[in-house]
């Protein structure tokens, strides 16, 4: 009797679906390389006599507050992580925040760095170790790299907020089953 209780308990619960897994792996990717641009930056202020990060109380107070910044959302995102595996709703709405703030940030350096391109002087100039290469390729290689970020962004806004990911965060929230996608007709209807 109980090991029937278990094996329905089992069968009961939502599995996690996979694009919700994939986001979880891009967003655990994001975090550690936030981390380690965090850590990079500490480093930088106080391990070193180098003066990569000059030794001006103003400078270096705004440095440590990006520093702070960039590991509440490692935290933030380390917690969304647990939350998505376990499928909890609050999880689904941070992600969908952190989405909205990745097309922000990294839409926002898009738009600057082909501001930069084009407004530049230095646009025309070769790299000093590569001739055959200018700074505004260099710097369109940075906004297209800059725009894939953003469209992670993108994607976590529009796939969370689907309705089959709604129903299955529900599900798991309330235990109200998630109709199968594949059993509607055309219209949605049936």
């Amino acid at each position: 009797m109980l090991s029937q209780m278990a094996r329905n308990v089992d069968i009961d619960r939502p599995t996690v679906p996979s694009g919700v897994v994939a986001a979880s792996v891009v967003l655990a990717v994001l975090a550690l390389v936030g981390l380690l641009i965090a850590a990079g930056c500490a480093y930088l202020m106080f391990g070193t006599d180098y003066a990569v990060i000059p030794h001006i109380l103003s400078v270096r107070l705004i440095v440590a507050g990006l520093d702070a910044l960039v590991l509440a959302l490692v935290i933030l995102a380390i917690s969304t992580i647990i939350g998505l595996a376990r499928l909890r709703v609050w999880a689904r709405y941070s992600i969908t925040l952190l989405g909205l703030l990745d097309l922000l940030v990294f839409g926002l350096m898009t738009a600057g760095v082909l501001i930069a391109r084009f407004r530049s002087g230095f646009a025309a100039l070769t790299v000093p170790n590569n001739t055959g290469l200018s700074f505004g390729e260099v710097l369109v290689g940075l906004a297209i790299f800059f725009a894939l970020l953003a469209l992670i962004g993108v994607w976590w806004i529009i796939y969370f907020n689907t309705h089959h990911t709604r129903m299955v965060f529900r599900h798991a929230q309330t235990g109200i089953p998630v109709p199968d996608p594949e059993s509607k007709s055309f219209l949605g209807l049936g």
